[in-house]
Order: structure tokens, then C-alpha cells, then sequence
């Protein structure tokens, strides 16, 4: 894992820019471990939500990510191919967090990232359910697509 940086949360945060980073070629997915530096206390830090921006947009998606003092590994990932290998991981706290921050709580946390390849196994999962429209009535359906 590569140190991307470290960063002490205000209430004023909104969209943090934690640092650069650039995926290796041909890599579609991106591991950040994000680790807290203090001991959770008797409030519970909530997630932000991180993401890999590039000048694209978010290629890779974003998700909601959590922090432990041990350290947690969020998976950016859509199975694509970015566009644009070279951008940065963001890191957007929610308000619940700012509210503790507010309150004379810091929260600091520090990423490290990392890239690569997940191999997609090809095979998808959609779920419908039809309804008849006279009982309200469902059939559910799983249809399964390989390639």
C-alpha cells in the first residue's frame, strides 16, 4: 500500500481532497485502507464516503467507507477500465461525524491505496418480480446471464 496522506477533520469539511494517485495500467479496481488514529470513544464515528476522482468524473464509483483504529479496506471497483489512470482519493465526512467534530472531537483519519485487476466472473444476476395486477400478487424471477 502506498501512503496517500493523512487528514484532521473541521466542521467546515465538505469534499476533501486526501492526495494523488495513480492507478496502475490496466488496473480497474483501487484498495484504500483507511485507518483511524484515535480510539473510538463512546460516540460512534459514522462513514464518509470516498472515491477516486479523475478529470473524468468518478470512474471507479464511490462508496460509503467506515474507519477503525486497525485499519479498514474499502474496494473502489466497477470492473471497468478507467479512462484516466491519474487522480485523486476523496473523502466527504457526513454531518454526523461534523457534529461530533463540532463538539471538541477530533478525527483524523489516514489512507493508503493501492491498484490491480479484479477478474470478473461474467456471470450476472438480475431480479424482477412481475405483479398481477388483479390481486397484487408477485412471481419473482432471478434470470441469470452468462457470456
Amino acid at each position: 500500500m502506498i501512503n496517500v496522506g493523512t487528514h484532521t477533520f473541521v466542521p467546515e469539511d465538505d469534499l476533501v481532497v486526501i492526495g494523488s494517485f495513480t492507478l496502475d495500467e490496466n488496473a480497474n479496481t483501487l484498495w484504500v485502507e483507511i485507518t483511524q488514529d484515535q480510539v473510538t470513544g463512546p460516540w460512534p464515528w459514522s462513514y464518509g464516503i470516498l472515491g477516486f476522482r479523475s478529470p473524468l468524473g468518478y470512474e471507479l464509483g464511490t462508496v460509503k467507507a467506515y474507519s477503525k483504529p486497525e485499519g479498514v479496506i474499502q474496494r473502489l471497483s466497477n470492473g471497468r477500465v478507467p479512462l484516466e489512470r491519474t487522480g485523486v482519493i476523496t473523502f466527504q465526512p457526513r454531518s454526523f461525524n461534523l457534529a461530533w467534530i463540532r463538539r471538541g472531537n477530533p478525527w483524523t483519519l489516514t489512507f493508503a491505496a493501492e491498484s490491480g485487476v479484479t477478474a470478473s466472473s461474467g456471470v450476472s444476476v438480475v431480479s424482477n418480480s412481475f405483479v398481477n395486477a388483479a390481486d397484487g400478487n408477485g412471481l419473482p424471477l432471478t434470470r441469470i446471464t452468462f457470456p
